[in-house]
């Protein structure tokens, strides 16, 4: 029995072989960014006056002409209210996905805040990709 087993195993295995080698669109991040107001943030660290208008970004890189479907989270408990979609029509070319966030204010509670927004790609592969980032308000 157990080699019957064994073969049955080995067979279900390389009969899936065909279809991962065809390959199914899918997307990874390249790299990420955050700007705020309108400057790059080096190190995803901005010190200044607030509040603060900030732009994080993620460079979605597809296999294969796809679609992405797309929603953001927050460290604050914030959420997108719907899933988003963008297309990408080249493969291994970046495309930019952008979420943005007003935040902080000149008070004790932002004189070193560390938070997050977190990319949550549904589809076509489930992928998720978090940026960290610190707020030093003056």
């Amino acid at each position: 029995m157990r080699k019957s087993a064994s073969a049955v195993i080995i067979c279900l295995c390389l009969s899936a072989a065909p279809l991962l080698a065809q390959g199914y669109p899918s997307v990874r991040v390249g790299g990420s960014s955050l700007r705020a107001n309108g400057q790059i943030a080096q190190g995803y660290q901005y010190t200044g006056s607030c509040p603060v208008d900030l732009k994080f970004g993620w460079g979605v890189i597809p296999n294969a002409p796809t679609s992405v479907t797309y929603r953001f989270s927050r460290s604050d408990g914030g959420h997108s209210a719907r899933s988003f979609m963008a297309d990408l029509p080249q493969p291994n070319r970046s495309t930019p996905l952008y979420d943005d966030w007003r935040l902080g204010a000149n008070t004790p509670q932002f004189a070193d805040f560390h938070g997050w927004v977190n990319l949550i790609i549904e589809g076509p592969n489930h992928l998720e990709n978090k940026i960290n980032f610190t707020l030093h308000c003056q």
